[in-house]
């Protein structure tokens, strides 16, 4: 599930310049606190749906992806696909409209996304749900009026974490004031969990954990096959071992072994991440001669990546250089769709 951010910084308007190539870390130029607090309320609410808005497409997106590559993912579990929010996670001036735009209420879930073939969707599930109790015991609503926060959230998640890998989970939901018994079917699925950060930076990043899009990054992406690209590219870097957190666990995927890309971080890693991003975002119904197209449109932003760069985590190509290398795969991968021979390189 995508980890929900402190949403102060999301009430200024994303812009800025931008640098470097997708996968590179770079310092984000953040709002203050005190800057946040002065935007009048219908533009902090506006603001606020913005953002969530973009963290929902994420979502959707990377919601396919983990569910269509769980077999080649080193790391699986069951998941109920949902993404999760908490008033007690938003500043006291915006908890007011997270309250009344999402039904919030202090530390306790709530779902912002129920992507498309998740078990959260199947369940009924839908924003502006909150989630009561799992299995009759209630889930912790915080003690209120503190300062923003993340860690109450973050315990309930855990809770629910521990209860979808047992299996079905019986849950208590309230919609519009009204109670009911909902039943959730998780399913397996890459571990890997996303996360948008309010950056003002070119930002896609996989730590083995979690994969981290910049919000301005998202938007480079015009379509959902591009955003595609970027998410995949990512989720690649995870499949490949290039960076491991050693407390990930879960199932290997059954196909994981057939890959014969290499595993572990190398010169290669960026041309291999493309390569198998490629195939996963193909596995997941996207167009991968579509996909391709972010590069174009990430070129436009960031006239720099037309060259090659070289940074602490790695080697990356240029966008024309990515271009050539990348153009035998689709037909690969394109050639291998006919046949109906596995998408697995």
């Amino acid at each position: 599930m995508m980890r929900p951010l402190r949403r102060i910084e999301a009430l200024l308007a994303l812009c800025l310049t931008t640098s470097a190539a997708v996968g590179c870390g770079h310092t984000a130029i953040s709002p203050t606190v005190e800057q946040a607090q002065k935007l009048p309320a219908d533009a902090a609410a506006s603001r606020l749906t913005a953002l969530i808005a973009k963290d929902q497409r994420v979502a959707e997106i990377a919601w396919r992806l983990a569910l269509s590559n769980a077999d080649l993912c080193p790391v699986t579990r069951l998941r109920a696909g949902w993404v999760l929010q908490s008033a007690g996670q938003y500043s006291t001036e915006l908890r007011p409209v997270a309250e009344r735009q999402y039904g919030l209420q202090g530390d306790l879930p709530g779902i912002l996304s129920a992507p498309l073939n998740s078990p959260a969707r199947a369940a009924g599930l839908r924003p502006g749900d909150l989630i009561l109790a799992i299995e009759g015991e209630p889930l912790n609503s915080g003690a209120g009026g503190g300062r923003e926060s993340y860690d109450g959230l973050q315990a309930n998640i855990d809770r629910l974490n521990s209860a979808a890998v047992m299996g079905p989970m019986s849950l208590t939901v309230r919609r519009n004031g009204t109670e009911r018994a909902v039943a959730v079917m998780p399913v397996q699925a890459c571990a890997y969990v996303t996360q948008v950060e309010v950056r003002d930076d070119l930002r896609a990043l996989s730590d083995g954990r979690t994969i981290f899009l910049s919000a301005r990054i998202v938007d480079v992406a015009q379509d959902d096959h591009q955003l595609a690209f970027l998410l995949a590219h990512e989720l690649a870097h995870a499949v490949l071992e290039h960076a491991t957190v050693p407390d990930v666990q879960g199932e290997r995927g059954a196909l994981n072994t057939s890959l014969s890309l290499r595993r572990g971080l190398s010169s290669r890693a960026e041309s291999d991440a493309d390569t198998l991003g490629l195939y996963l975002l193909t596995r997941a119904g996207f167009d991968p001669r579509l996909a391709m197209q972010f590069l174009n449109a990430y070129a436009a932003t960031a006239p720099g990546a037309r060259y090659p760069q070289i940074n602490l985590r790695g080697v990356y190509p240029s966008i024309p250089d990515r271009h050539r290398a990348l153009e035998p795969v689709v037909s690969e991968i394109i050639d291998k769709q006919a046949s109906g021979m596995p998408l697995i390189p």
